[in-house]
């Protein structure tokens, strides 16, 4: 019985198409999700919404036409999740995307199109030969404007490719070339403090700031600002890192990504209203891992 299983495992190793492993997929992806506090309670649920399987294959899901006004409204949304085995190159890949079409939140945020795309490459039979990589090649917005105004994301940035997997971006975060990817960009801890006071959507990220500057590190998970600063006309609006202040309105998250040990996931935009509104609408959101559990 001994002698046939170890044949049986020596057949498995040698035969190019046996996709038979220990690997795991994970990835998901949504369109628009919104939740709404003030001046009416509203809650829009995860649109266009789907999910990949742990053994890989493919998942999709769409909304068209959703209207709650004021507030959110989009023509359509939606998204895509797939994971297979490239016997070719010996590595799982899986891919996440997310697109939002006429997109419009409270008249402020408006885009033709956002795109957020997240591939996956996890390396040998089992993905665990080195740490996984990681492209958000492909993912962009079309015309984008902010308060009237357009708004530029240069997305990706070529300095988020180079550093594909997680050590190389820890690395590069903590030097001096890290400060284009800091949510607070070149603003000092208590510069943001001071704009907390007015825009109370920013709580706690002073804090973080000055934990930054103390190198205190996070943990395993960073917050990255995937398309550096946005390139803006508007001299009424203030930008700095990915984040753009909205006087009376609140504030607007751009490419947003989260860098995780294990996982990666881009969010596209994030705005948070605290001032004639109270609530928050995000959307684009795509993202997965690229590891097996463990044992």
């Amino acid at each position: 019985m001994a002698k046939a299983a170890q044949k049986s495992s020596e057949n498995l190793e040698c035969c190019p198409n046996c996709t038979h492993s220990q690997y795991l997929y994970h990835a998901s992806a949504y369109g628009v999700a919104a939740e709404i506090e003030r001046p009416i309670k509203q809650s829009i649920h995860s649109q266009a919404a789907t999910v990949l399987p742990t053994g890989g294959g493919r998942g999709s899901e769409r909304a068209e036409k959703v209207r709650v006004p004021p507030f959110v409204s989009f023509d359509a949304a939606y998204s895509e999740v797939g994971g297979s085995f490239d016997a070719c190159h010996n590595i799982h890949t899986t891919y996440a995307s997310a697109v939002i079409e006429g997109l419009n939140v409270f008249d402020v945020v408006t885009a033709d199109r956002v795109v957020s795309r997240m591939v996956i490459y996890a390396y040998g039979r089992n993905g665990d030969e080195g740490e996984a990589g990681y492209d958000i090649t492909g993912s962009h917005f079309d015309n984008l404007r902010i308060a009237g105004h357009p708004v530029d994301v240069k997305l990706p940035t070529s300095d988020i490719h180079k550093h594909e997997n997680y050590s190389s971006f820890e690395a590069v975060i903590w030097s001096k070339q890290g400060q284009q990817f800091l949510p607070w960009g070149d603003k000092s801890a208590q510069e943001i403090k001071e704009l907390e006071k007015q825009y109370h959507a920013l709580s706690g990220l002073g804090n973080r700031a000055s934990k930054w500057g103390e190198g205190k590190k996070p943990g395993q998970a960073y917050r990255a600002a995937a398309g550096g600063k946005p390139e803006m006309s508007n001299p009424g609006l203030t930008c700095f890192g990915n984040i753009v202040l909205v006087p009376k309105f609140g504030i607007v998250r751009l490419a947003e990504l989260i860098i995780h040990r294990n996982f990666r996931y881009l969010t596209m935009f994030h705005v948070q209203m605290c001032s004639g509104a109270l609530g928050g609408a995000g959307g684009g959101g795509a993202g997965g891992s690229g590891g097996m559990g463990y044992p």
